[in-house]
């Protein structure tokens, strides 16, 4: 080998090992942020956050099961789901009173559960499938330029139709994987992201704008850890919030999706905030009103009715999990390696081991004293427990399994 080819083979070396040197968590507020990384490798780690957004009204009581939100050219955007009016509604951002109501003349409300805007059209998601067995699945999609200033306006809609191509058996369940509740806009295209009852995680097709019948199958997917019932899409700067809750409408989450590549929404950052307890609290939509500001509605429970609430600043004031008093105990040894042991827990509880994206690897239940938790199954790595006692407090505390 001459001196020029030998100069060049090492240089391509060099170059490949910095390439590679150069990649990693690219996110100051991630725990493991790597200042020398160039290249986000979507290897971001948060730690286990909360944050309460702030009430701003009840809904008009012909909203109550407010299940979608969008906020596009000045005005915010919600409707009921399934067996109710075909209307959409735009609501005041201060107080959550009603301002206009747009009726759908051409199509009925079989199960609404999501709506987004581009420029020129608002899309309304016909897309709930509770029990996995519909064969009607659609978007509606309504002209901008036909809603007037009046205070009540009929339309009429286009619909664009589709099925899911992984789909094989209709045979209706409570466990299905083909629900989808949430749905975005995005240049030329709708994304929808399912609500798989089955297994907690979320899978996502992506649709053409223009009415017709498409055949869809997934591209990407995440396991989110729990039920995602709304999304929404902030252009300004490239990210993805999403919204659900566990079964029983409980203890709702936030994922903001970040830096990712293309429409791989889950290839960069990943971040989990807790935003609700053991109360139920039915958070079904949410909708950016500016950069790091987002609106959440939720539907009428036995427990609350339906409201909107506003969350400013969702990183700035998110602050750790901490172990509440009313379930103080002890964890051990940390490292574990196939057992580990909870002490001194004051109520019975609930757990859920999460790793350190928020994914959930492995739950339970507890009992009040001493516990023995198998982690054998758990491969080598950081992770939180959480805990949920029976009076609806949680705590967290970190371990590592070797």
């Amino acid at each position: 080998m001459n001196f020029t080819r030998s100069l060049l083979f090492c240089c391509g070396l060099l170059s490949g090992h910095l390439a590679h040197a150069q990649s990693g968590c690219t996110d100051p507020q991630a725990t493991n942020y790597n200042p020398s990384a160039v290249t986000n490798d979507g290897s971001c780690i948060y730690p286990v956050t909360h944050k309460t957004p702030l009430l701003r009204g009840v809904l008009n009581p012909i909203i109550t099961e407010s299940s979608g939100l969008e906020w596009t050219d000045g005005k915010l955007w919600t409707h009921n789901d399934s067996g109710n009016p075909p209307d959409i509604f735009s609501i005041d951002t201060t107080d959550g009173h009603t301002l206009q109501r747009i009726v759908i003349d051409n199509y009925p409300n079989v199960d609404w559960e999501d709506i987004t805007a581009d420029s020129n059209y608002i899309y309304i998601g016909d897309h709930g499938n509770n029990h996995g067995s519909r064969t009607d699945l659609k978007v509606l999609k309504v002209a901008k330029s036909d809603i007037t200033s009046d205070t009540v306006v009929h339309v009429n809609a286009q619909a664009i139709s589709f099925s899911y191509a992984d789909q094989t058996n209709f045979t209706p369940s409570s466990t299905n994987n083909f629900d989808c509740e949430a749905l975005v806009s995005i240049s030329d295209s709708l994304y929808i992201f399912t609500k798989d009852r089955g297994d907690g995680q979320t899978r996502v097709y992506q649709m053409p704008k223009t009415p017709g019948t498409y055949s869809l199958a997934p591209y990407t997917g995440y396991n989110v850890d729990g039920l995602i019932t709304g999304a929404d899409y902030n252009a300004t700067t490239n990210e993805i919030v999403l919204i659900g809750y566990f079964s029983g409408h409980i203890k709702s989450f936030l994922w903001y999706l970040s830096d990712f590549q293309g429409h791989m929404f889950f290839s960069g950052n990943k971040r989990r905030i807790e935003i609700g307890g053991g109360a139920e609290w039915q958070t079904e939509g949410v909708a950016f009103l500016s950069n790091n500001r987002i609106f959440i509605s939720c539907e009428t429970t036995d427990s609350i009715p339906a409201s909107l609430y506003l969350s400013d600043n969702i990183f700035a004031n998110t602050t750790q999990v901490s172990m509440n008093p009313e379930l103080k105990c002890t964890i051990y040894p940390n490292p574990a390696n196939a057992t580990l042991y909870i002490n001194g827990l004051m109520q019975q509880a609930t757990y859920r081991i999460l790793n350190v994206s928020g994914q959930r690897m492995q739950a339970g239940s507890l009992d009040a004293g001493n516990n023995i938790i198998s982690t054998k199954d758990l491969v080598p790595a950081n992770y939180f427990i959480e805990l949920s006692g029976i009076d609806g407090n949680t705590g967290t505390m970190k371990f590592e399994k070797q």
